[in-house]
């Protein structure tokens, strides 16, 4: 289940001057979505996003939303295709996405490995993915992305509500010096996420999504 959306992370320079990391900073304020993007600078140097929003869902919809692969193109920013490798178990895969970039840039293809976590306690799920680029041969038409961290996280609130956090940060690769690659990576540190996000609440409101159950996920009551 590639669920890390890793590809929406092609977009981020990394800076290794940088030793700590920066305050969170305001990007994105949709108050009709309820959607808030924000950035900063992590303290591995990266250019790191951090979207919030609320949905009214059950827990079981988002699982059953990023194990469609098939689909994600539809909602996850810039993905056009993505595809299972491995599935180690119905919490832990291995996932391949090809993510368009803006001519003359190539486009960037990453390979993710995915995890799911539920906390007993606040039943909050976690949905991590690293990048492991050499877990399969590289393709010459695509530059493979050499970094990949993303979160997603999902607390249960109350009256169904869930909050949504999601974080990322990544590095694409090849020429860093490209002033395309630069002006892209200023466009999408905010745009990414907020376009995943705002579709993301569109497409987990269908009918076979909220009607999903799996038995490693506990849902809140009501």
């Amino acid at each position: 289940m590639g669920l890390r959306l890793a590809a929406l992370l092609v977009t981020f320079l990394h800076l290794p001057w940088a030793s700590a990391a920066s305050d969170w900073e305001l990007k994105v304020a949709d108050e009709e979505a309820d959607i808030q993007i924000f950035s900063r600078v992590n303290e591995r140097g990266y250019p790191e996003f951090r979207g919030v929003t609320r949905v009214r869902s059950t827990l079981s919809a988002f699982v059953a939303l990023f194990k469609d692969l098939e689909h994600m193109p539809n909602w996850a920013y810039r993905i056009r295709k993505a595809e299972r490798l491995t599935v180690v178990s119905d919490t832990e895969t291995y996932a391949y996405t090809i993510n368009s970039m803006p001519p003359p840039l190539f486009d960037r293809d990453t390979i993710v490995h995915s995890t799911i976590s539920q906390d007993a306690a606040t039943l909050k799920m976690t949905f991590r993915g690293s990048g492991v680029p050499d877990y399969a041969p590289k393709k010459e038409r695509f530059v493979r992305m050499p970094v990949v961290e993303s979160v997603w996280t999902f607390t249960p609130l109350s009256a169904g509500v869930v909050e949504v956090v999601f974080e990322g940060y990544g590095d694409p690769g090849g020429n860093l010096s490209s002033g395309v690659l630069a002006w892209f990576v200023r466009l999408t540190l905010s745009e990414a996420p907020y376009q995943t996000m705002l579709q993301m609440k569109k497409f987990v409101a269908q009918p076979e999504y909220q009607a999903a159950r799996y038995p490693f996920i506990r849902e809140a009551t009501p």
